[in-house]
């Protein structure tokens, strides 16, 4: 028994590691929002997001390490990242078959992504800056998650929606994980919780959620097309209790699994309400 249950770990740790894990649950954000709008999703474009961010983030990690002079790559992550370069071929090879203005989509994300990652003026990033860190991350997820699938289909106050959503759902996500990593990245980048401390990066959170809620429910009482969206509503909620008991003392999975899957939640909330209408 507990030989299965180290191998189960074991697999688990490496769906965390290797960065599968939040490759699909940015993928199970594009859905909801193909849920939430009667939409069927373009699998090409699911599968593009997929191994982009799979790439992407595997690269982030493999980059850390290639420049740190004290840290030889772990083994593992050279595996992952040789996994991650054939994902970004067949992410190449799905980009030439897009539309040019999801191309400029992936091409502007592509570009604000270098230059969070790899320093291009006096060892400069995006995340040297505790906020444009987190603005960054937000950003970026937003571009691929509604503007990318979503700039063909939808009205462009449903892609304003959707698009603040997004960003201010990512942004509360986030301050989990610089809770999280507040000891072990005070040598390396200052964080949003280095700057103004727990409290204060959780009341950032609390804000950017309470103005999402607000304007969702703005938005049903506003336009009478709008029904009141409830999915939407309980993931901000759970989003407000998971930003709640986050703390530096945290469970190792609790920001790499449950506050990542949030999008999940938000897929089986829209899963199950549509199953019992």
């Amino acid at each position: 028994m507990g030989l299965l249950t180290n191998k189960i770990k074991s697999f688990f740790d490496y769906y965390i590691d290797s960065s599968l894990h939040v490759s699909l649950c940015i993928i199970f954000y594009i859905v909801s929002i193909n849920l939430s709008n009667q939409i069927h999703p373009i699998w090409e474009d699911l599968t593009f997001v997929l191994f982009t961010t799979f790439f992407t983030y595997n690269f982030i990690k493999f980059y850390e390490f290639l420049v740190s002079k004290n840290k030889p790559i772990p083994f593992l992550l050279k595996i992952f990242f040789l996994k991650a370069l054939f994902a970004l071929i067949i992410a190449l090879y799905l980009f030439f078959n897009l539309s040019i203005s999801k191309q400029i989509v992936v091409i502007i994300t592509a570009f604000v992504t270098v230059l969070y990652t790899i320093p291009i003026i006096q060892n400069l990033t995006l995340r040297n800056n505790p906020i444009l860190k987190i603005i960054t991350v937000a950003f970026c997820w937003t571009m691929l998650t509604v503007i990318f699938p979503f700039v063909e289909i939808l009205e462009l106050i449903d892609l304003i929606y959707y698009s603040l959503l997004i960003f201010c759902l990512v942004i509360a996500q986030i301050i989990p994980f610089e809770i999280r990593d507040v000891n072990k990245d005070k040598n390396y980048v200052k964080t949003i919780v280095h700057e103004y401390g727990i409290k204060n990066s959780k009341a950032i959170g609390y804000f950017v959620l309470i103005f999402i809620f607000i304007t969702t429910i703005t938005l049903y009482f506003l336009f009478s097309r709008y029904s009141l969206k409830y999915p939407i509503l309980l993931t901000i909620l759970i989003v407000t209790v998971l930003l709640n008991f986050a703390s530096k003392k945290q469970g190792k999975y609790y920001s790499s699994f449950v506050v990542e899957s949030v999008p999940m939640y938000w897929l089986l909330i829209e899963l199950g309400l549509q199953f019992i209408v």
